[in-house]
């Protein structure tokens, strides 16, 4: 008899199991796997690294800020753990000096983190921003970034999406309001981290309330991952581009159907909903549609059982057109005299975690400048030309070197960060305006240094993309240009490994700040300077899309 009920207890326990794989699903996507589940969608990046965490629709991670990397180890830098192994329900990545294992159940993740080094290390989870309350065991709320010492189990929200960690060691903030999530191991250490997922109680809701904070209202019986408010997607063509449309459904359903309206660049959009993909052990959607150029468009979804709708939701605006991405020093960034707005209400910024109108300060940048840039102005002049949505996505820090900016170092990452982000395919090129703080080095070398980022880039990435490299080595007016950045900069375009970008240099007098003898833009420059760079990208682009 107590065999038999051995036998029971086995099959019971393959029973759930087996059900709880038929709701976990891991699919390739470039060097990544992404997971969905019915309640979220992972992102594990080849590094080993998790870097997206959406929990019914809502990031939690932030791999954009300083070097994170959403969840990592910290060994004397950020660790890669490149050695990946996959089962059906779980993803190992190993390295030489750590190793993660995580199982995936449809509303859990199982992190056993363990430390293969002689030397103390931490492993972080970083929270971004709008990830703004935490609950401790006692169920008592707070808004975060918080600070605490030896708090082992904490809850975090997000709008009305939630997600309990347990195997913490203590909390803290760091840049931009996130708050860093350390487990800090010992020597030859392993430990299980369990993060759970779910959505926020109606009493959950109350108390976020009465400690004065606003939860965005958060549909959260159909959740869309993909695409977001103000995301921009590249065009392949000058008519089409492709978009990915994705997310989960709470209620139980048999269909997801999908409509787009809005304005094309030529023709109409038909008034007609598509059904889409649907995964019913997941109740997720996962779909690719060949989209016309143009926008703004409104995206509507629908899920319904039979012939009843059980859920509904819509992303308001997004746009097929052309997306840039940033890079350089101080004038690539928010170091302008003034802060300038886009006019045209076609131009968005990408910063890594959300798309948003493309004012200033642009988010994005590694060096949290607050000022003014020449994106606004870049990118009207870009929709006057071309009457397509215009993504920008800028990276870069003042004051840098081009050695900043060599492989593997935190610059490189950071701008790789975004390139990974947007995909393959996912911009039309990089915008490099840098040179100022390498007057003094010789063309030979800053044309080396500088061929090294432009070839890693393309590299790492596993595609091939254009930079546009500008004249840049401005000082002040008596110092208005040097000719052995010049004849770098130049001599990259010449050899094919760049493309022409604008001559800031000539930009002097009252297009400068501080009275004329700045090294950065006044308004008047950023508007110049946006403009400059749509003529020489024009000069590409037009032979790019056949015009």
């Amino acid at each position: 008899m107590k065999s038999i009920f051995i036998l029971l207890a086995a099959v019971l326990l393959f029973t759930v199991n087996a059900h709880a794989l038929e709701n976990v699903a891991i699919a390739s996507s470039n060097d990544s796997r992404v997971v969905r589940t019915p309640n979220y969608e992972a992102v594990i990046a080849a590094d080993g690294s998790m870097t997206s965490l959406k929990v019914r629709g809502e990031e939690f991670l932030n791999a954009s800020v300083s070097i994170s990397r959403g969840t990592y180890f910290y060994l004397d830098g950020a660790l890669k753990l490149p050695n990946i192994e996959q089962s059906e329900s779980t993803i190992t990545a190993k390295g030489e000096n750590a190793s993660i294992q995580y199982e995936f159940t449809p509303d859990a993740l199982i992190l056993t983190v363990a430390s293969l080094s002689d030397r103390p290390m931490p492993f972080f989870i970083i929270l971004d921003a709008p990830v703004n309350v935490m609950a401790n065991e006692k169920s008592e709320f707070a808004k975060a970034p918080v600070q605490q010492d030896g708090v082992s189990a904490n809850t975090w929200f997000r709008g009305k999406s939630k997600l309990a960690a347990l195997g913490c060691s203590r909390l803290w903030p760091w840049e931009g309001g996130t708050q860093v999530w350390e487990a800090s191991l010992g020597p030859k250490e392993t430990r299980k981290i369990t993060l759970r997922t779910g959505a926020a109680s109606d009493a959950e809701l109350k108390k976020i309330s009465e400690i004065g904070v606003e939860q965005a209202a958060v549909d959260a019986d159909l959740a869309i991952v993909s695409p977001r408010n103000y995301q921009v997607v590249q065009r392949q063509t000058r008519l089409q581009g492709r978009i990915v449309v994705s997310g989960h459904v709470k209620p139980e359903c048999d269909r997801v159907e999908v409509k787009i309206s809005g304005a094309p660049l030529e023709g109409n959009l038909p008034d007609t909903w598509q059904a889409l993909p649907y995964n019913l052990k997941t109740r997720s959607f996962y779909s690719e549609l060949n989209v016309p150029a143009g926008g703004w468009y409104k995206l509507e979804l629908r899920a319904a059982k039979a012939a009843q709708a059980v859920a509904t939701a819509s992303i308001e605006k997004f746009g097929v057109g052309e997306v840039f991405v940033g890079a350089g020093q101080s004038n690539s960034t928010n170091c302008g005299q003034e802060k300038t707005s886009q006019t045209s209400g076609m131009v968005s910024s990408f910063s890594g975690n959300d798309w948003r109108l493309a004012n200033d300060p642009q988010p994005g940048c590694h060096d949290n400048s607050g000022g003014g840039s020449f994106w606004p102005s870049f990118g009207d002049a870009m929709y006057e030309k071309y009457k397509v949505p215009i993504g920008v996505a800028a990276t870069g820090h003042g004051g840098t070197s081009v050695n900043a900016w060599q492989p593997k170092g935190e610059l490189f990452n950071w701008m790789m960060t975004r390139i990974d982000q947007l995909g393959h395919g996912g911009f039309r090129a990089v915008l490099w305006h840098q040179g100022e703080s390498d007057v003094g080095m010789s063309a030979a070398d800053y044309a080396g240094r500088l061929t090294s980022v432009i070839r890693s880039s393309t590299a790492a990435a596993g595609w091939e993309f254009p930079w546009f490299v500008a004249q840049v080595s401005y000082h002040n007016p008596k110092e208005s240009s040097f000719p052995s950045t010049r004849d770098a900069q130049k001599k990259l375009w010449e050899s094919g490994i760049a493309l022409e970008g604008p001559d800031t240099d000539t930009l002097g007098g009252d297009n400068r700040d501080n009275g004329g003898t700045g090294i950065h833009f006044s308004p008047k420059g950023l508007r110049a300077h946006g403009k400059m760079w749509t003529e020489k990208i024009g000069v590409y682009l037009d032979e790019v899309l056949g015009k």
